[in-house]
């Protein structure tokens, strides 16, 4: 008898004990994630499961910088963004021959969205921090020395791939800065 009561509470008991709720996901879970202000925000590619949580969070748009043949690139993420009630732009900037062109879409995009809390993405937040990097110097007035800090501080989170080591990244920085006379 005691080893039927003993059965029958091993199997029962997953059942009797609720579940633990799925932990939150929140924005500090985003990869390579940086807030410059309440309404600045940058990170990696996020998932699919982390969208939601952005929402909740009151974003009101996403701006993606990642070509979708990225890794963790979503095919979907428009849909998925505006289901969710926010905004979306997708500029996929190449890695290898980033153009000015591009910076002068997300400026654009970033006045579309002025007043509005906005995350700047791309697979790991290099080319999101350095769009935003420009974005505060030119738009927003901020110091150049304290952002730059910021802005290689994100970067060097990305063993191999540090500010220093992509020529082409820098060049596009000071090609921007020049023709914007900063």
């Amino acid at each position: 008898m005691r080893k039927l009561l003993a059965c029958l509470l091993f199997c029962l008991a997953p059942r009797l004990v609720p579940a633990a709720p799925a932990e939150p996901v929140g924005l500090l879970e985003l990869f390579n994630y940086y807030e410059y202000s309440p309404a600045l925000l940058s990170s990696g590619q996020p998932t699919r499961e982390q969208f939601p949580a952005i929402a909740k969070a009151g974003m009101e748009a996403v701006i993606n910088l990642a070509p979708v043949t990225d890794p963790g690139a979503l095919a979907d993420e428009a849909e998925v963004v505006g289901k969710l009630g926010m905004a979306y732009v997708h500029i996929p900037v190449n890695w290898d021959h980033p153009p000015q062109a591009d910076v002068e879409s997300f400026l654009g995009a970033m006045e579309k969205f002025r007043g509005k809390r906005v995350l700047v993405h791309c697979y790991a937040g290099s080319r999101a921090s350095a769009f935003v990097f420009l974005y505060r110097v030119l738009e927003l007035g901020a110091d150049r020395v304290a952002a730059r800090t910021t802005l290689e501080s994100i970067w060097a989170n990305n063993p191999g791939y540090e500010l220093p080591a992509v020529p082409q990244w820098r060049q596009l920085i000071d090609d921007v800065l020049v023709a914007h006379a900063r």
